[in-house]
């Protein structure tokens, strides 16, 4: 029994840092209307910020290329290194405030969730490239002498974590419930117009919480650093659980948010007990994989507690794009990629295939994000189960080609209507937070698994083969093979053309009535929950081939190709290209995927390839403010004035005859 109670009180170290997080993340929410899926991301940088003033005084700053620290002479004490880390948090997060999320005040959800993750992708880029991926710690904080508990000995800095968690969550309920500027956050909050009416700025008190959450960031991300380490990946990551925790209070209780943080971290420790007595349960990710548990239960018993705020200003999504003529753009499309096919050559042409692969993935976007208006923050889960399961089908099983494509792009359907249920409650931001932790669970438990994906060596992927030829992209010493390209081209060409048909069938009216207004889809006779469910499961089946297209291309595929940044960094590109329309999955794969053709011609010339995902992340937040229809729907006036010039010429239209005399007018 002590051991079991040890383990419990070991856990308050992480739950402390969720609860931390989660009061930042009440806060954001009820004063911005904002769920902060980069708030990981800012503890993460603070906390480097306070390692580099503590190592050798160095102060640092969230950009790359240009000097990137500035020296204060020698490495500070603990004490005056927390206080400039925490102002420096106040001053970063009143800079993020005006800049990003403030103008977003009057934004749709699906564009507040595409900045904020865009944040955590620059952010987290960022102190890759800053500091590496090599995990650092610092002396300890606060006091860790063993203390004696009814006979157990536990680490004091477990409870200074509990203490230090309960009483930021009393203050800040004291304040927000006592003082001025606690009741006018929440008169804000219920209603902005109203609150302007009587001389409240919404804007100042969104600045003031912002700040104050960023400062409870800097805090969680200081205190941990000695227990966990600091890393990019998994402090970044720390939003999950925190999301789970602050849904668990409905994004408005301080109290709970504190209480639910510390029992989902003993939570985690105790099942790592678990671990070592019951055999049985799986031995890696389920600790990791506890607060998706936590969120899809909320998420049912809560559906409606993350409510919509009071706004001013009317909500606009994403515009759409209308293919005219299909089956011609298809044709005009697959001789344009025949052509480049045969033009490149070497890593060009290799580039080019990783293009194609990345419309896939896009299209499927399009048909979820773009067609029906659902935030999903797991495709590449979807592509990853399909992928994986393509080795076990065509190696393991021995399924030929194309049946064994087929079966493993089907196998991600399930999946993604099972991921999808949440939807039939749920909608924007809440549904991203559910995907996102699913994405996670099986980043977690599934794709760890060696006995499915084969652990670091990963799996290989047999050639395709139809008809007796080898269509794969290597053969003897022969790569990247122009044959494979044009499997590729054809398989995306038909994707490319179901997307732009369905966008004018019965079934995508139905996504799009469905995407303005669900009750008013609902009293027209539309079944919502249906198409929502068809949405999902078509979106996981292009997922999905998109997963089997890339396992064909790498010949071995690994569990970090799929990993939960993976598929951040697909709805980055897509939303930045234009996430509502099948051009902008064309942008989105040429010209701004991290192995697309652009970017690949442009790191060979300038070797700039390592900075894709800090551009991609700040175009994503710089796109949700100034263009949110995306590249594609904004072409640039030159090849707006060249397709009028060329609808001009090449129109015909049948010469009128000339009247010999004009018809005289007729008189009543």
């Amino acid at each position: 029994m002590a051991s079991w109670i040890l383990f419990l009180l070991l856990g308050l170290g992480s739950g402390a840092v969720y609860g931390i997080l989660a009061l930042g993340l009440v806060l954001k929410h009820r004063s911005a209307g904002v769920v902060d899926f980069g708030h990981g991301a800012v503890a993460m940088f603070i906390a480097y910020v306070y390692l580099g003033l503590r190592e050798d005084g160095s102060l640092q700053f969230p950009w790359v290329i240009i000097p990137h620290s500035l020296s204060l002479g020698s490495p500070l004490a603990e004490g005056p290194a927390i206080v400039v880390s925490l102002v420096y948090a106040a001053i970063l997060g009143a800079i993020m405030y005006w800049l990003i999320y403030r103008p977003l005040r009057n934004a749709t959800a699906l564009t507040r969730v595409c900045a904020s993750v865009g944040t955590m992708l620059a952010l987290q880029a960022i102190a890759v490239l800053n500091y590496g991926t090599t995990a650092k710690s610092t002396p300890t904080i606060l006091p860790s002498s063993p203390i004696q508990l009814a006979g157990i000995t536990v680490p004091s800095d477990r409870l200074w974590f509990a203490a230090i968690v309960i009483a930021l969550a009393a203050l800040l309920s004291v304040v927000y419930k006592r003082t001025r500027f606690g009741l006018a956050t929440r008169a804000s909050a219920e209603n902005e117009r109203g609150a302007a009416l009587v001389g409240l700025s919404a804007n100042r008190i969104g600045a003031g919480n912002w700040v104050i959450a960023t400062v409870l960031a800097g805090i969680a991300g200081i205190l941990i650093a000695p227990v966990s380490t600091v890393d990019p990946t998994s402090y970044t990551l720390f939003i999950v659980p925190a999301l789970g925790v602050a849904l668990v209070a409905r994004f408005s209780s301080f109290a709970v948010a504190a209480a639910a943080g510390l029992a989902l971290g003993m939570l985690q420790s105790e099942i790592t007990k678990l671990l070592s007595v019951w055999d049985w349960l799986p031995q890696q990710g389920l600790p990791e994989a506890l607060p998706f548990l936590l969120i899809v239960i909320a998420m049912t018993v809560f559906s409606r507690g993350v409510g919509a705020r009071g706004t001013v200003g009317e909500l606009k999504n994403p515009s759409l794009g209308r293919p005219s003529r299909p089956y011609t753009t298809t044709a005009i499309c697959f001789a344009a990629g025949l052509l480049v096919l045969l033009v490149l050559h070497g890593s060009l042409l290799a580039a080019f295939m990783a293009s194609l692969v990345s419309i896939c993935l896009s299209l499927s976007l399009v048909v979820l994000t773009g067609y029906v208006g659902q935030v999903s923050l797991a495709q590449m889960s979807f592509a990853g189960l399909s992928g994986f399961e393509l080795s076990h089908l065509a190696g393991g099983a021995g399924i030929p080609f194309p049946w064994s494509l087929i079966l493993a792009s089907l196998v991600a359907v399930p999946l993604g209507l099972l991921i999808g249920l949440p939807a039939l409650r749920l909608r924007g931001v809440n549904l991203a937070v559910v995907t996102l932790a699913a994405a996670f669970a099986l980043d977690a438990l599934l794709f760890n698994s060696e006995s499915f994906t084969g652990g670091l060596r990963g799996s290989d992927i047999p050639s395709p083969a139809l008809f007796g030829l080898d269509i794969g992209i290597a053969k003897g010493d022969a790569y990247p093979r122009v044959i494979f390209g044009v499997f590729l081209l054809v398989v995306v060409c038909l994707v490319g053309l179901l997307v732009a048909r369905l966008r004018n069938a019965p079934a995508g009216r139905m996504f799009i009535a469905v995407r303005s207004n669900e009750r008013a889809a609902a009293a027209v006779g539309i079944n919502v929950a249906r198409t929502k469910l068809l949405a999902f499961g078509l979106s996981a089946f292009i997922a999905g081939l998109g997963g089997c297209l890339f396992a064909y291309q790498q010949q071995t595929i690994s569990p970090p190709s799929f990993a939960v940044f993976t598929s951040l960094s697909l709805l980055a590109v897509t939303y930045v290209a234009g996430v509502g329309r099948i051009a902008g999955a064309v942008v989105a794969g040429v010209m701004l995927s991290g192995t697309g053709l652009l970017v690949t011609a442009l790191d060979k010339a300038f070797n700039i390839g390592k900075y894709q995902l800090v551009v991609a992340g700040v175009l994503l937040t710089l796109t949700a403010i100034k263009q949110p229809d995306g590249i594609a729907a904004s072409p640039p006036p030159p090849l707006v004035k060249l397709g009028a010039w060329l609808s001009a010429r090449l129109s015909w239209q049948p010469k009128k005859k000339p009247n010999a005399s004009p018809r005289p007018a007729v008189r009543a």
